[in-house]
């Protein structure tokens, strides 16, 4: 009797014999490829720097709740119990939680685009409703009290100190601050060359007198090393900018200010203010910041413009009843 011919079932039951199979990508690999693509995007350096923390910090989350960050199969629920929730529950405030939401929104939207994933889980992700007119800035006597801070008898302590009056006078971010080279400066228009800047948009920013002599005092100190960067090390290196962060914060600390954060972007915004109430214009003061639009310009002029304040004392009825 011969043996029966019958048709085999299309697949195997064990996947041991194929070494090559292709298994889902790690979170590593997603956001090694995410980073390249903001880069070729020209997305600015400070933009992917924030993008690549604020995910690093989502997955440090995970893991501290003894989860793997998958996001191949993470679901929406798995990011609101071990992403969101724990933000809330460290108080961290609205603004730093939405950066992080709107990074993973960012992530996730790639991943979709590029077929990585076949659900953006993180479009539903609702922002929290942050608090208004919540911009704190240096007063005048904070300010004076942290230039003091510095021990400009040493290197790093002049070169601190330049920092913090370059911050004061132009308003221009950490990054862009720490991008600056040499070549960038122009005395003779005293104008910093902001390049590429936020966005891939280069910008001139003007800076007076007072400014100029204290960055030629420095750049005479600093010398001429291999670099072309403006602000080294000891060690004649580039600067980080979490490094200067927490130098300014010390600063603080030594000054015993207290009420406002004391950070590289506390001195934009006092910058603005500053600018504002000495009777700038909003439309310089954005090409100088280098915003794109007017919205965050115009949250300046609001706080900080003293036309509403002058015109009531001008115009006020009761002041100019003779009451007496």
């Amino acid at each position: 009797m011969g043996m029966m011919n019958t048709r085999r079932k299309n697949q195997v039951a064990s996947t041991a014999a194929q070494p090559f199979l292709k298994t889902q990508p790690s979170f590593e690999d997603l956001l090694y490829v995410f980073l390249l693509d903001c880069k070729h995007r020209n997305l600015s350096r400070r933009t992917i720097g924030f993008y690549e923390y604020s995910l690093l910090q989502m997955n440090k989350s995970f893991t501290e709740k003894n989860q793997t960050l998958n996001p191949c199969s993470v679901s929406l629920q798995d990011l609101q119990t071990y992403f969101v929730g724990p933000m809330i529950n460290k108080t961290l405030a609205p603004h730093t939680i939405n950066g992080r939401l709107k990074s993973c929104k960012a992530f996730f939207s790639f991943l979709l685009k590029h077929d990585y994933v076949a659900v953006n889980v993180a479009e539903k992700l609702t922002l929290l409703k942050a608090p208004k007119d919540t911009i704190h800035t240096f007063t005048h006597d904070q300010v004076l009290q942290l230039l003091r801070m510095p021990n400009q008898k040493t290197f790093t302590g002049l070169r601190d100190y330049t920092i913090m009056i370059v911050l004061l006078e132009t308003g221009i971010r950490i990054g862009e601050l720490l991008a600056l080279t040499l070549k960038d400066i122009n005395f003779k228009e005293r104008e910093l060359r902001i390049d590429p800047g936020k966005g891939g948009k280069a910008r001139n920013v003007p800076f007076q007198k007072t400014c100029a002599k204290v960055l030629q005092t420095y750049i005479s100190e600093r010398g001429t090393t291999k670099i072309d960067i403006l602000f080294v090390s000891l060690e004649n290196g580039p600067l980080h900018i979490r490094s200067i962060q927490d130098r300014i914060t010390d600063y603080g600390k030594m000054a015993r200010i207290t009420g406002v954060r004391v950070s590289p972007h506390t001195f934009r915004h006092s910058m603005s203010k500053m600018y504002i109430r000495n009777g700038g214009d909003p439309f310089s003061l954005q090409q100088i910041l280098g915003h794109s639009s007017l919205e965050m310009v115009h949250t300046y002029v609001r706080l900080f413009s003293n036309e509403v304040r002058e015109q009531h004392y001008r115009y006020s009825p009761v002041e100019h009843m003779k009451l007496e």
